[in-house]
C-alpha cells in the first residue's frame, strides 16, 4: 500500500440514520396514533405532536 492510500480517509457506505423512538397507540376511540414514546397519553395527542393513523398516506396500503 502507497503512502497515498495509507493517507486516505475511509468512508462508509451506510447511510442508515434511525428514527427517533416512535409508537402506535390507539385512543378510547379506537382511532391509532404514532407517537413519540415518551408521550403522555393521557393528554391531548394531536398537541403532543402525534399523528393520527387516519390522516396519514402509507405506501403500502392502510386504513
Amino acid at each position: 500500500m502507497s503512502e497515498k492510500e495509507k493517507e486516505r480517509e475511509l468512508m462508509s457506505t451506510n447511510t442508515h440514520k434511525p428514527a427517533r423512538p416512535m409508537k402506535f397507540f390507539k385512543d378510547k376511540d379506537g382511532n391509532g396514533w404514532l407517537c413519540d414514546k415518551d408521550i403522555d397519553f393521557v393528554g391531548d395527542l394531536e398537541a403532543q405532536g402525534c399523528w393520527r393513523c387516519e390522516d396519514m398516506a402509507f405506501p403500502a396500503g392502510g386504513r
